[in-house]
């Protein structure tokens, strides 16, 4: 898989859903992101968040949902790190 580019992340960002993704492994935690769907806002709230990362839904492949981290590009699954939605 490829890494996005910012412009694809800002159009990902304003139309689809954001997973806010907190721990890992057994601990891992998620919750819908419910502000502004802005890059710029989404990443002024993730400044004041160390621990925590946000995964922007891209599509759907093979039945599994796959997301792309917010801060680096880089692909993922909804089941990496097995987080639940809160």
């Amino acid at each position: 898989m490829t890494i996005s580019t910012t412009s694809e992340i800002v159009r990902k960002v304003r139309i689809n859903p954001i997973l806010l993704v907190s721990g890992q492994g057994v601990t891992t935690r998620a919750i819908r992101y419910r502000g502004r769907h802005t890059l710029r806002a989404l990443l002024g709230f993730l400044e004041n968040q160390r621990e925590v990362r946000a995964l922007v839904f891209s599509h759907t492949s093979e039945g599994l949902a796959l997301w792309v981290d917010v801060q680096t590009g880089e692909p993922r699954t909804a089941y990496e790190g097995s987080f639940e939605e809160a």
